[in-house]
């Protein structure tokens, strides 16, 4: 098949070279980069469940639910001929539309226009149990072990029918078997339904790929027919990004952090002595993910310089990369050992930023305005900084902006937090390190910190990793912005 043809991924890697002889925490960000492309392009190894909403709010305008019939159009005839393919409807249920019964059907002319009229007949009804849609594609795309299986899934509204854990074990049943790629529908003003924390904890798990919020419901057809061109051109299955160390290191940590902020950390199983493996799902030829490891390295004698691990990717189909090898030198010269890469800096500065955010929400929900304000107007400024002026609009649905270079910023009275889930996700999104994008200003960090300690962490940036708490709190540096 042609996506397992053992065509190799590309790791390269970035980081400081110079550590304090005491030790230290190394910052990697690891590059990946999708197969060459192949010549000839076969479709009969891949797979697609497209999973619509069809509750009730569906019907709350009913343009909702024509604009998902649409879309479901769009992304039906996106599929080439060859591919694997089935649509659901999620209710309280997840019920086949096509085909009838529970089974997959092979994309060509007549199953395509037959897929187009059993969409027409979708109208909004009853419940939402997204945990019974996942277990329906899951079973679906357990017909096909030899295909690439994705799933797009589009809802308005939150996990109400089905207890949490029950959507918790369906993502883990799900897990490592397909990929998913969440749209979530809100109204024209900002209002959204949805659970961000649901959304995101489903496209962490299963193939870290970014939630899009969806309020102009015109484009849902153009978004869905994106989406399908990019899974379908998937080479390569199950992926996995291999860390191996010598006895001086440890790992810390490893992060997602482009196209979105997902902790890989507790995903990884031992693969060798010394070694660690992390899932990092499927991949297309253009395909590019940038990953932050923390080594915890242990001291040496400045002056001394070692190898202290190795990056290395690797595939079901076999196909694994040669080892990049880290080496650092130890030294006490304060100038060198506190030097950060800028590809750390880059990724550090938009973790602030949804760390700053994410705590924000959280202390103004919990009635702590003061805080809320400090840390919203802190994601603000980081956001300015940045050039992300789409984000500063964003938090500004729940916050009056007074100065976004300062960070000041009010709470709005009688705050609706269904606005705040579209900035929620958006937390979670970043920009890529060394593209050419709309930036303003380099999106470093706005005010840099000394790597400092907080819940027996080292940390580098302004919020602590863990408990979201402020760099300096107790003191001074909490005033600065």
């Amino acid at each position: 098949m042609e996506h397992a043809d053992g065509r190799p991924l590309a790791v390269t890697a970035h980081h400081a070279e110079y550590l304090p002889a005491d030790g230290a925490v190394l910052d990697v960000i690891a590059t990946v980069r999708g197969p060459e492309p192949a010549g000839d392009v076969r479709h009969d190894g891949l797979a697609e469940v497209i999973l619509l909403d069809t509750s009730g709010s569906m019907g709350a305008p009913q343009a909702k639910m024509r604009a998902a019939r649409q879309a479901g159009v769009a992304a039906i005839d996106a599929l080439p001929d060859g591919v694997a393919f089935a649509v659901v409807a999620g209710t309280g249920a997840a019920t086949m539309v096509f085909p009838g019964e529970e089974r997959l059907a092979v994309a060509d002319e007549r199953t395509r226009a037959a897929a187009r009229r059993a969409l027409q007949s979708l109208s909004p009804h009853g419940g939402t149990a997204i945990g019974t849609w996942l277990r329906l594609a899951r079973r679906l795309l357990a017909t096909r072990p030899d295909a690439i299986g994705h799933a797009i899934l589009l809802t308005d509204g939150r996990n109400e029918t089905e207890r949490p854990e029950d959507l918790r074990a369906a993502v883990g049943e799900c897990e490592g078997q397909l990929t998913v790629d969440c749209r979530a529908i809100g109204s024209a003003d900002g209002v959204h339904d949805w659970d961000a924390a649901e959304l995101l904890g489903i496209a962490e798990a299963l193939g870290a790929n970014p939630v899009v919020p969806v309020e102009d419901l015109t484009g849902l057809g153009d978004e869905f027919r994106a989406v399908l061109t990019r899974a379908l051109a998937r080479r390569v299955a199950n992926a996995r990004l291999r860390v191996r160390t010598t006895e001086l290191a440890r790992v810390r940590f490893l992060k997602q952090v482009h196209p979105t902020i997902a902790d890989l950390t507790g995903r990884g199983v031992p693969d060798g002595e010394l070694a660690t493996a992390y899932p990092i799902g499927a991949w297309s030829p253009h395909d590019h993910r940038d990953y932050h490891l923390g080594l915890e390295v242990d001291p040496l004698a400045a002056g001394t310089r070692r190898r202290i691990g190795w990056l290395s990717t690797d595939t079901d189909a076999g196909a694994a990369t040669v080892e990049v090898p880290l080496t650092v030198e130890w030294t006490d010269d304060t100038l060198r050992n506190s030097e950060i890469h800028p590809s750390v800096a880059f990724y550090t500065g938009q973790q602030d930023y949804a760390a700053a955010f994410h705590s924000g929400l959280a202390a103004a929900r919990a009635g702590r305005i003061g805080e809320a304000e400090e840390r919203l107007g802190r994601a603000v400024a980081l956001a300015h900084d940045a050039g992300k002026d789409a984000d500063v609009r964003r938090i500004a649905r729940i916050v009056d902006v007074h100065d976004a270079a300062a960070g000041l910023v009010r709470l709005k009275v009688d705050v609706d937090w269904r606005r705040a889930e579209p900035s929620r996700v958006a937390a979670h999104t970043t920009t890529r390190w060394g593209a050419d994008g709309d930036e303003r200003r380099p999106p470093t960090p706005s005010s840099p910190v000394a790597p400092w300690s907080h819940c027996g962490e080292r940390q580098t940036g302004a919020y602590c990793q863990d408990c979201g708490a402020a760099h300096g709190a107790d003191g001074p540096a909490s005033e600065r912005r």
